[in-house]
């Protein structure tokens, strides 16, 4: 009933490039298919590069708008020019600050 004998067995088994090929493949699937492969880290820099090209953009902006933002609370003629342009005076209005 056996299927293979014992010499066959170990013939198998002593075979080299039997071996080479098994392990070849094995690495192959690591190396591309598994979570920590080759072609996830490609992913993950990619994805790395746009996270951070997105954090130098959000700096950026977040820096501008903090120069906005104390431009219109200290800057009288700045605060003339935004109430003017969104309706809040007219232009020979005198704007005043108060603390």
């Amino acid at each position: 009933m056996n299927v293979f004998s014992p010499t066959t067995i170990q013939r198998i088994i002593r075979q080299p490039r039997l071996w080479l090929i098994i392990g070849s493949v094995l690495i192959l699937y690591s190396f591309v298919f598994e979570r920590s492969g080759f072609i996830r880290q490609l992913e993950l820099k990619r994805e790395n590069k746009r996270l951070q090209q997105q954090i130098i953009l959000a700096q950026e902006r977040m820096v501008f708008l903090q120069g906005e933002i104390n431009a219109l609370k200290n800057d009288i003629e700045r605060m003339k020019q935004e109430a003017i342009r969104n309706g809040y005076a007219e232009s020979d209005e005198v704007i005043v600050r108060i603390r």
